[in-house]
């Protein structure tokens, strides 16, 4: 996989622990900039650590010659997140030729606080 996939992430913090057939596991060591005013994990930061956890978790499905991209996202928050590290688990629900369907958890301290579900729209690379 390509490094230009990383630029966002690693701009984030963020870690891909695991990307396989079974599920796909992100994680960001909050600092002080994941906060928002009240000092819980920012509702933006959990969006986009479920967002990029769905690709991971069809990442492994794709041919060389095509990608992903959200074409939905939904995010239920549950309980305010307040951790030294946020961890997301997602796995496939359904996937076709042309789009998937994937649903995220992710906790704090093994607490669920938000969960999400997305549909991704799989498309050809252009060169």
């Amino acid at each position: 996989m390509s490094k230009q996939y990383f630029n966002f992430l690693e701009y984030i913090g963020c870690i891909v622990e695991e990307s396989s057939k079974q599920k796909a596991v992100l994680s960001i060591n909050i600092k002080s900039k994941h906060l928002q005013h009240l000092g819980y994990i920012h509702g933006g930061v959990i969006s986009t650590l479920a967002d990029n956890t769905g690709w991971f978790v069809i990442a492994p499905y794709l041919t060389a010659s095509q990608t992903a991209m959200t074409q939905e996202l939904t995010v239920n928050y549950l309980h305010p997140g307040k951790a030294k590290k946020i961890t997301a688990i997602g796995q496939l629900i359904k996937i076709g030729k042309r789009s998937a369907f994937v649903e995220v958890k992710l906790y704090c301290n093994e607490k669920l606080i938000a969960t999400s579900s997305s549909h991704l729209a799989i498309l050809q690379k252009r060169l």
